[in-house]
């Protein structure tokens, strides 16, 4: 079977590439992190989509390739949209051109997050930009074909040299400095090894499984203040720099959703169960 990931660089796309089963030929892209063997391409450039996929043949396309930053999204949102959205659909017409199937990474943040937990059909109703936009290009998935849509929780992992860092590379640069790192304790999330979620779509986009929506992540539910105590002991470090605070102190310029804990009863039942956060982070060690 031969495999497309756009946004080949990002966390996601790099433990993909880690996990890659054998039976998969596999051709990957970058925009803004060259990575040797990889095509550029900017998925809002139609000539550089059709090029890649004329190269690639690609049975499968993984689509990871977004701008990611909620933050970012909320003061640029006609750029953020152009990606996410605009670049969603050219990406997603050669797809369907090449008769592939078309796999979109959403998010959790198209949920509202008063109302956990979530089953994957729930109403999404997205509290800030970057969920709305993610909604948009979720929409025009469905209604095409053959796609499906994953949505992960809150990717921790090492990413490649010059990659966007995550939650959990923030937090263990700040530890291994000595400095105090505050994390809020009053929002939750499922916290879920990037390699374990690739591992995860790899089954997910065999041809046993059927098209549509699956929610992916650990069972863990916590706090980032939780999250960053649990990296703290794993790497030995005093838990007195991780520090509680409220989001409302912060000053964030995206509003986050409280709760958008996920039902996982979809993927369990598929056999498919991610690690949990110490055994994760145990791994990553």
């Amino acid at each position: 079977m031969r495999v497309l990931i756009t946004g080949g660089s990002s966390l996601l796309g790099k433990a993909l590439t880690e996990s890659r089963p054998d039976n998969i030929i596999l051709d990957s892209t970058w925009y803004t992190n060259y990575i040797p063997g990889m095509h550029q391409m900017n998925v809002c450039d139609k000539s550089q989509v059709a090029y890649v996929f004329e190269r690639a043949k690609p049975d499968v396309v993984i689509h990871c390739a977004a701008v990611g930053s909620v933050d970012y999204t909320e003061s640029h949102y006609a750029e953020t949209r152009q990606v996410n959205v605009l670049g969603t659909e050219n990406v997603l017409k050669a797809s369907q051109d090449a008769k592939a199937i078309f796999v979109y990474i959403s998010t959790n943040a198209v949920f509202s997050g008063s109302n956990p937990s979530y089953e994957e059909d729930n109403i999404r109703n997205p509290v800030n930009a970057y969920g709305s936009i993610k909604k948009q290009a979720e929409n025009i998935v469905m209604d095409s074909r053959n796609w499906l849509i994953i949505r992960p929780f809150l990717l921790y992992g090492y990413p490649y040299p010059g990659g966007r860092g995550n939650w959990f590379t923030a937090i263990l640069d700040k530890l291994g400095k000595g400095e105090r790192v505050q994390l809020v304790d009053d929002t939750y999330w499922q916290p879920s090894l990037a390699l374990d979620v690739a591992q995860a779509i790899w089954r997910l986009v065999q041809p046993d499984i059927a098209i549509g929506i699956y929610h992916v992540a650990s069972d863990d539910r916590m706090s980032l203040y939780q999250f960053g105590l649990k990296i703290a002991t794993e790497w030995g470090y005093d838990i007195g720099l991780v520090e509680p605070i409220s989001s409302d102190k912060l000053n964030l310029k995206a509003i986050r959703p409280v709760d958008t804990t996920f039902k996982l009863d979809k993927i369990h039942e598929l056999g498919i169960k991610l690690r949990g956060v110490e055994e994760g982070l145990k791994a990553l060690k």
